[in-house]
């Protein structure tokens, strides 16, 4: 009973000791990707003829993620004159990055427990997440269990959303045809082919070839 007991703390104190680290790595990369949206904000403009980024960070500097990624959206469409299959793989990267959006708010704004109670809830890697709320059937569920891989898996999507922008980002500063960068997959998720980074960077051809947009810049 002593080596259960035993056990049965030091799961308790891992979970515990994991989950400050955990979350504190989600914030980093979801601040990485806001900054990453705010590049290709500060990139459109600048092709429009507002090259003092100064004057960009004024305007942005302050807005959290979904308001942010709104304007870059809506830029976006406004300043290039995008096709069927381009405005696809923008709907689609930009929903994801929505979902996070969410699933950020119940992160940050979320109370942590570990259910001593519960000693398979600890076994398993379960918290308690509470987060109180209002629903149309009335009160939100809460506390619920929630897995600390949960958040560990979502920390990997950013990173992924990470890499999507930044590769929309270089599509912008090249003038690049967004579609030649990009496919959807089987799972109508828009992904990246290759990294156009590479090609900017070390002048050697990428996985997929880079081609410039024929469709000039939509102007005013």
């Amino acid at each position: 009973m002593a080596d259960i007991n035993k056990e049965y703390f030091k799961k308790a104190k891992s979970l515990t000791s994991d989950l400050c680290p955990t979350i504190g790595e989600f914030v980093l990369a979801f601040e990485s990707l806001c900054h990453s949206l705010e590049m290709g904000i500060k990139d459109i403009l600048a092709r429009k003829g507002l090259e003092d980024a100064k004057l960009v960070e004024i305007l942005i500097g302050d807005m959290t993620l979904f308001p942010m990624q709104n304007i870059y959206r809506s830029l976006l469409v406004q300043a290039f004159e995008l096709d069927n299959t381009e405005i696809a793989i923008i709907n689609n990267i930009f929903k994801r990055i929505c979902d996070t959006n969410e699933e950020r708010n119940g992160i940050l704004h979320s109370a942590w427990f570990i259910d001593f109670k519960n000693p398979d809830d600890i076994k398993n890697g379960l918290l308690m997440k509470y987060r109180p709320g209002a629903t149309k059937l009335g009160a939100k569920e809460s506390p619920i269990k929630y897995p600390l891989d949960n958040i560990r898996k979502s920390i990997k999507i950013i990173r992924e959303l990470i890499d999507l922008v930044e590769e929309l980002n270089m599509c912008i500063y090249g003038n690049v045809y967004i579609a030649s960068r990009f496919k959807i997959d089987h799972d109508g998720k828009a992904i990246a082919i290759g990294n156009i980074l590479d090609h900017f960077q070390t002048g050697k051809p990428p996985v997929a070839p880079v081609v410039k947009r024929t469709i000039k810049i939509a102007r005013p």
